[in-house]
């Protein structure tokens, strides 16, 4: 999920990742801003200038001279859409944080919900943030509902249905959207089977637990597969997961030659997405990152993480031959790609911890995000819950 974060602290990106992470994945998916000014300037210029999504907003209540109330009455006035059109802007959920010296029922009305106790208590943070979802997502069924489509399924009611018109009664869905239903609202969280994603968990479990005792000769073949019968773990909710949009094993031709690089899987943001294309590399779990004098990469952990830096080179190189294969597996260029190297164990990772961060500076592999197996399946567990706990159809 993305959120925007307004406050009148000083806060850092991961104390804020800290508090949200039921909800976020990593530092990025959390805008913060300190002004009431420049969180406006981002949902302009950014949120609906691209038409780009976030799931809610959360805001302290006083700023210098100004109030998030100023915030609250500019955004509800708003008639731009967001998200790829498809939603209204003024229907962003709105969370406001108690503040005990000032709060009163003036304060905090038409604001969604009131977030107590923050941030120490994460009960009542995470209970606040499903009340306005669901509630948001409740006013979204009803619209669909008032233009004729089933909200579970956006089929189209073809019984006792007239022509809509009363565009004025929307609350969520926007104008462009009723004018062309014939699209699905492609967003994660309105899948229907989500029992079969949550029984995916257990069967990666399994897979890990199983490959480790007994790694089979083609392991990484084992998992490719996996992925792509479970594309939700390596795509989560910002990239396509359809199987006509599943890029697996593009070939990277170079310099106009027969040689290519192959990632494994090269993952494409929907329209509305904050996120990058992705370069995600799998490797094996059983891989171990570091010597066992602890003090550099093992061969085979430095040769991957090469590997991965190859593709930076390819995808962010001015060749208008790399440029070409780019924009017939992406459809465009863009200004950033994000790289992702799947291996190794999540307790090598954390004896490590300091000693893989310096070498990765070392060796000009920053940008390269190293995850394991173990963080991947957390990732997706707290995905499965999130979708069933703002589940408005069970």
């Amino acid at each position: 999920m993305k959120v925007i974060y307004i406050t009148n602290k000083i806060i850092g990106k991961q104390e804020a990742l800290s508090w949200f992470q039921f909800y976020c994945d990593k530092p990025e998916d959390i805008l913060i801003f300190d002004s009431i000014y420049m969180a406006k300037q981002s949902i302009q210029n950014i949120i609906i200038a691209n038409q780009k999504h976030i799931d809610f907003i959360v805001t302290d209540w006083q700023f210098a001279e100004e109030t998030s109330r100023s915030f609250l009455l500019w955004l509800r006035e708003l008639e731009e859409i967001y998200s790829d059109e498809n939603f209204i802007i003024r229907s962003l959920p709105v969370l406001l944080i108690e503040d005990v010296n000032k709060q009163s029922k003036y304060i905090s009305e038409g604001f969604d919900e009131v977030i107590v106790d923050f941030p120490a208590n994460k009960l009542k943070l995470r209970a606040a943030v499903k009340n306005a979802i669901k509630k948001w997502r409740y006013s979204l069924a009803h619209d669909l509902e008032l233009i004729g489509l089933d909200p579970k399924t956006q089929k189209i009611y073809y019984n006792d249905r007239k022509a809509f018109i009363s565009y004025h009664r929307l609350k969520v869905v926007s104008r462009k959207f009723v004018d062309t239903k014939v699209k699905k609202l492609n967003y994660i969280w309105n899948i229907n089977d989500l029992q079969s994603l949550t029984d995916s968990n257990g069967l990666f479990l399994d897979k890990m637990n199983r490959t480790m005792k007994n790694p089979p000769r083609y392991l990484e073949k084992e998992f490719h597969d996996f992925f792509i019968n479970h594309p939700t773990f390596i795509k989560g909710e910002d990239y396509k997961y359809n199987i006509s949009d599943m890029l697996y094993e593009k070939h990277l031709y170079k310099n106009g030659t027969l040689k290519y690089d192959e990632p494994d899987f090269i993952n494409k943001p929907y329209g509305y997405s904050l996120e990058y294309p992705e370069i995600f590399e799998i490797k094996r779990q059983s891989h171990r990152l570091i010597t066992y004098k602890g003090d550099r990469f093992l061969a085979r952990a430095k040769k991957s993480f090469e590997q991965v830096k190859r593709y930076k080179s390819y995808m962010t190189s001015d060749n208008p031959q790399n440029q070409y294969y780019i924009k017939k597996y992406l459809g465009q260029l863009y200004d950033s790609y994000n790289f992702t190297l799947l291996m190794g164990s999540l307790n090598e990772k954390r004896e490590h911890e300091d000693l893989i961060s310096r070498l990765k500076s070392d060796f000009d592999f920053d940008d390269i995000n190293l995850m394991t197996y173990e963080e991947l399946l957390d990732r997706h567990i707290r995905l499965c819950d999130r979708l069933q706990e703002f589940n408005i159809f069970d």
